[in-house]
């Protein structure tokens, strides 16, 4: 294992259980603090803190169905955990994005198996129709927004490298039939320059004849 592979291990790992600590820390505290239902204007027209026990997913999909979000989350983990290490460039916007996702999944995991229900707090002041929601969930969407951006740069500088070699194979092949080309015509030439001493010898020889019989011819007389 490279020396960089085992740094973004080390950070993976390190960052995942800091946000699992601080999203159980925060619902340990404030779920102590207030019964179900019960809460405070934490900063005015921007968060309230409100603790209320989600049975179901965002917007209290699947309510009630808490076997079927536990197998869920696994997948979701297991498949997240396969496609990192099968991923053989591991850049650092995927370290970060899986970090995030670890977290934020192993929290409110652990709340679904322990508790039954996940422990919600947050609330929008000036959108009080959107869901309650914890510090999990907020690493989860970050995570996932991460994610998405990680696979489009990703599919656009594949798309590129694909486009490349298709051009570069282009230019091989080009490459070769210029180099026959050339090679032929210089066999051509070659083929020329071999008529053309052909046919000076024969201009020799022409020159060579016409002078014995000039020269016989003088004899002669």
């Amino acid at each position: 294992m490279s020396k960089s592979l085992r740094n973004k291990i080390i950070v993976l790992v390190v960052l995942s259980v800091a946000i699992l600590a601080l999203d159980l820390i925060t619902k340990y505290v404030i779920c102590g603090m207030f019964a179900e239902n019960e809460g405070i204007t934490a900063i005015p027209y921007l968060f309230n803190i409100i603790v209320v026990h989600n049975e179901g997913a965002a917007w209290g999909i699947l309510s009630g169905n808490q076997i079927g979000l536990i197998i869920l989350s696994v997948l979701l983990f297991a498949f997240l955990i396969w496609y990192f290490v099968k991923e053989k460039k591991k850049r650092w916007l995927l370290v970060v994005s899986m970090a995030f996702i670890y977290g934020g999944c192993i929290g409110n995991l652990f709340d679904r198996i322990v508790f039954g229900y996940v422990r919600d707090f947050i609330q929008f002041a000036f959108w009080q129709s959107f869901p309650i929601f914890n510090f999990a969930d907020v690493f989860l969407t970050v995570g996932v927004i991460l994610f998405a951006i990680y696979l489009i740069i990703f599919l656009v500088k594949k798309e590129k490298s694909e486009d490349a070699e298709v051009v570069s194979a282009g230019t091989g092949e080009v490459t070769i039939e210029k180099y026959e080309d050339e090679e032929k015509s210089q066999k051509n030439g070659e083929k020329t320059d071999k008529n053309a001493e052909k046919s000076e010898n024969f201009d020799n020889l022409d020159d060579k004849n016409e002078f014995k019989e000039n020269k016989n011819k003088s004899k002669k007389e």
